[in-house]
């Protein structure tokens, strides 16, 4: 006799560990810098959750009571929602809450006044970003998980009993266009959900990850591997490994990272045949639309990198989904390698058995649209969320006559597949991440030059892009014929892509400046964005983009200085293929970093002048101290004349200078040089000048530094040479938030003021005494920053490195690092001596440090991947820091690994998380 099959969640897990007990859960933290896996059986699983809510019960809580789980780890928020469902209580998951205190604040305080009531499940990190919030019950996961190791309860054991119709998981939507709503979902609904995902397989994704990647999979019997994002963002090939190493049948990958796999993978061609990857079977992606060409070069890429390519079945599933139909409805498996994809984004599919979808007439929400025509989409089915919590007016005006849930999306079926063709709801999606338009709107009404009201930002994607953009419509206060349209004009477009880029991380792909009498408004007041979108992509509005183009022409002429030596001419040329621009529209004034460059760009700029100029090298710090083309002419030609020649050593390296804001100085990290900040930078062009600090010892002749206290005098003097008053703002990655504080104390001895100290993730002890500190540790150590081996490697490697000799060691390392990073770098095995050398002097200094002294006042910025641990943190990791802080420190987290917090992955959300400190220390 078959067992009964589940009716509520609780039967899952109790069903899975008594039929599955010895299948596993395999986790990958954001902390496990080695990539470690944790593991647990089913049945051991479900022994520590019930034991977990036994825990619970003593907190005397009322049946049916809302517990937000705020934390980060996998298993840590899957044990979480298992233990309150077994407990009785309904979890409500809540996402990393904002950097900027007044929308957390405000965030907290509604989520409170919606449940009338606030029960937090939290780690000591999130109690801390929680305390500024009062009336907040918080109970700390590691007390409950100590109070639980006192029980061995029953794997049976139920203490309330669950109903089909409970409320079972409340989830927040993103709160992109406002503070977020809470969707109820009972045992039902999921269920419902998990029984029509098993059945095609289709498991895995990100909406709603504890349903499909978590529960669906479980009510099946299958084995799962959980991943934290940080940890393939941060080593692509980790996924490949995880797949041959864990045989992997299915996974989730969504359009952004399906790009950036390929773009990162494509260039291995060490590694073609080198993986098992004949046990995938489907890669779902959901999120934002799937690119083709991008989906098709990435199967291409796995099949070359297989062992053996025949046997690899490649099958995307892009997928549809909302929080409120209990994630992924709508799927379409394609074999992209037997199957050539019909249109630029990949078709979505057909519902999921129990959904229904239908297109109609978006005007009155009812009347069906015929085939192939463009509509809103709705769906209904048992998957359907029943309410939003304490809500009704939002609940009744989703839904329509007949149960049919409108999704706020356009879209259109053909021969029963769907496809979106746009968005009725007001948010833009870049790579993955949705972001409000209403709120990008009101602070774009800010802009001088912005006639108030009259300002809309639109959804854009252009053909082949990998990602959505926007475009920015307006009308002008100023005349766009007037004696200064053309300076108000580029004035005015400069601050709408800066706020922009801060705001959402990227640029505006059009600006659109639209005289007033020709901006239509309807009988509400309000802008069309649809007609404005539809307008531009008829042509409508090319008459305006061209006059805007002549006007911006005009305004960069009036500063045009023609290149006029044959070296100005030479890198005019070089800089026009960077950046895909006509040799004549390059000025000798143009400065690099204001283009818009990355380090990448950096590194061709070199590659191109020396090979140009016949040149041995072009050294990358010259470049970032003339990045203004006259000026990098002319140490060329004196390169040319002389040769390459000892400069006085000063510490400074301007990244870039606009702006009228109080300076930023930011101290190199452990590896001493400074290349890693240029990305940062760009997103302060226009607020305030960016200075680095570069360690001594790079150049010919220059000696390396010898104690912290000589490197903090220097580096103070170099500071006060380019800004010679306060306030001051310094700040340092690793081992420069060591010396950002040190240079902070001198100021503060001599009377200057100090508003800002940030340090990013490093213990105010400098050198961790733990490690074996030799010069096996600085290379290995250097490479890693560089990315030159994985985490992996470099363990593995470090004993076998040990007994070598110098240059053995190096190279070893040589040969394991990727060529195409090598070129990158402009690096040889003598440079990369050379390199460890200096790093190794840095050490040297730490070795001996004690910190000592105090400041007014620190901003310490946390990695995702420390605040987890514990030990670590409370510790040899960062809260020390608070003995050095006369106000109490500030502790924020940042996305990634030590390694990578600066990559360019992760600095577009570094950059806001940074500046929103900055703006609470008045700055």
């Amino acid at each position: 006799m078959s067992p009964a099959l589940p009716v509520t969640l609780n039967d899952i897990i109790s069903q899975a560990a008594e039929r599955f007990p010895s299948h596993e859960f395999s986790f990958i933290t954001s902390s496990a810098h080695n990539s470690s896996i944790k593991v647990k059986t089913f049945s051991s699983f479900n022994q520590y959750v019930h034991n977990l809510a036994h825990a619970m019960l003593e907190w005397k809580k009322p049946a049916g009571s809302i517990i937000i789980i705020y934390l980060t780890e996998h298993e840590d928020n899957m044990a979480a929602i298992w233990a309150c469902l077994i407990a009785g209580y309904v979890p409500c998951l809540q996402p990393a809450l904002s950097a900027q205190q007044a929308h957390k604040d405000g965030h907290v305080a509604h989520i409170k006044n919606l449940f009338s009531s606030s029960n937090w499940l939290t780690t000591e990190v999130g109690a801390e970003q929680l305390n500024s919030i009062d009336g907040l019950d918080i109970y700390l996961l590691s007390d409950l998980k100590s109070s639980s190791s006192n029980y061995n309860v029953p794997a049976d054991w139920v203490p309330r009993n669950t109903q089909p119709d409970d409320d079972a998981i409340i989830f927040l939507t993103s709160g992109s266009t406002g503070f977020s709503k809470a969707v109820v979902h009972t045992h039902r609904t999921i269920l419902a959900a998990c029984y029509a995902k098993g059945e095609a397989w289709v498991g895995l994704d990100h909406v709603a990850g504890s349903l499909e990647m978590h529960m669906a999979p479980l009510l099946f019997g299958a084995s799962q591997t959980h991943v934290h994002a940080s940890a393939i963002l941060s080593d692509p090939l980790s996924y490949l490994r995880l797949i041959d190493e864990k045989c992997i049948n299915i996974t989730f990958s969504p359009n952004f990272l399906i790009a950036k796999l390929k773009r990162d993978l494509e260039k291995r061609s060490d590694l073609i045949g080198t993986f098992d990857l004949s046990s995938i079977k489907r890669i779902i992606s959901g999120g934002e639309a799937v690119v083709s060409k991008t989906a098709q070069s990435f199967v291409a890429v796995l099949k070359k990198l297989a062992r053996d390519p025949f046997k690899v079945s490649l099958i995307i599933s892009p997928g549809f989904g909302m929080t409120e139909t209990c994630a992924g409805c709508i799927y379409e498996p394609i074999d992209l390698a037997t199957t050539e994809p019909k249109h630029e984004f990949l078709d979505l599919g057909r519902p999921i058995r129990g959904c229904e979808m239908r297109i109609v007439s978006p005007e009155d929400g009812k009347t069906v649209r015929a085939d192939g025509e463009s509509g809103e989409l709705q769906v209904r089915g048992p998957m359907l969320f029943v309410r939003y919590y304490n809500n009704m007016e939002a609940t009744s005006s989703s839904f329509v006559e007949g149960g049919w849930y409108r999704t706020g999306d356009v879209g259109i079926i053909e021969n029963g597949v769907m496809r979106l063709s746009g968005r009725i709801k007001d948010t833009i999606i870049i790579h993955g991440i949705s972001y409000g338009i209403p709120e990008l709107e009101t602070y774009l009404q800010t802009v001088e030059g912005v006639t108030h009201s009259f300002l809309a930002a639109a959804p854009y994607r252009a053909d082949g892009q990998e990602t959505e953009g926007f475009i920015i419509f307006y009308s002008p206060t100023f005349d766009l014929n007037g004696e200064h349209a053309s300076m108000n004009l580029f004035a005015t477009h400069r601050a709408i892509r800066d706020i922009s880029v801060k705001m959402i991380t990227l640029s505006p792909q059009f600006i659109i400046p639209i005289p007033i009498n020709q901006m239509e408004k309807s009988t509400l007041g309000k802008l069309s964005r649809a007609r404005l979108s539809s307008l531009f992509k008829q042509g409508e509005l090319a008459k305006h983009i061209a006059r805007a183009d002549e006007l911006l022409s005009e305004a960069r002429g009036a500063s045009f200085v023609i290149p006029s030596t044959e070296t100005e001419k030479a890198l005019a040329k070089i800089y026009a293929m960077i950046f895909n621009l006509e040799e004549n529209d390059i000025s000798a004034s143009d400065n690099f970093f204001d283009m818009g460059s990355t380090s990448i760009d950096l590194i061709r700029l070199k590659r191109e002048g020396e090979a140009h100029f016949e040149l041995p090298e072009i050294p990358t710090i010259q470049i970032l101290k003339h990045p203004v083309l006259s000026s990098l002419a002319n140490y060329v030609n004196s390169l040319l004349s002389k040769g390459t020649q000892a400069e006085e050593y000063d510490p400074i390296v301007p990244l870039q200078l606009t702006g009228n804001k109080t300076p930023l100085f930011f101290v190199h990290p452990g590896v001493g040089e400074v290349l890693i900040y240029i990305n940062l930078a760009k997103y302060f062009q226009n607020e305030r000048p960016f200075y680095a600090l570069r360690a001594r010892g790079f150049d010919a002749g220059h000696s390396v530094f010898t104690s912290v206290d000589e490197m903090a005098t220097c580096y103070a003097a170099a500071v006060k040479r380019t800004q010679p008053t306060g306030p001051y703002a310094l700040a340092g990655y690793s081992y420069g938030g060591v010396m950002a504080f040190e240079i902070a104390k001198r100021f503060e001895a001599m009377g200057d003021e100090v508003k800002f100290i940030g340090v990013v993730d490093i213990s105010p002890h400098l050198v961790d005494r733990r490690y074996k500190l030799d010069w096996t540790y600085c290379v290995l150590s250097l490479c890693l920053f560089l990315s030159l081996v994985t985490k992996d490697a470099a363990d593995d490697l470090a004993p076998s490195l040990r007994p070598l000799s110098r240059k053995e060691q190096i190279e070893i390392v040589w040969k394991q690092s990727p060529p195409e990073r090598l070129l990158e770098l402009q690096l040889t095995p003598d440079k990369l001596d050379h390199w460890v050398d200096v790093s190794g002097s840095l050490i040297e200094c730490g070795k001996d440090y004690d910190p000592s002294g105090s400041v007014a006042a620190l901003d310490i910025f946390v990695p995702e991947a420390l605040r987890e641990r514990k030990e670590d943190w409370e510790t040899t990791g960062l809260k020390p820091w608070d003995a050095f802080s006369r106000e109490q420190a500030t502790y924020t987290v940042v996305p990634g690994h030590h390694h990578n917090l600066m990559d360019f992955d992760h600095v577009p959300q570094f950059q806001k998380i940074f500046r929103t400190r900055l703006e609470a220390r008045g700055l």
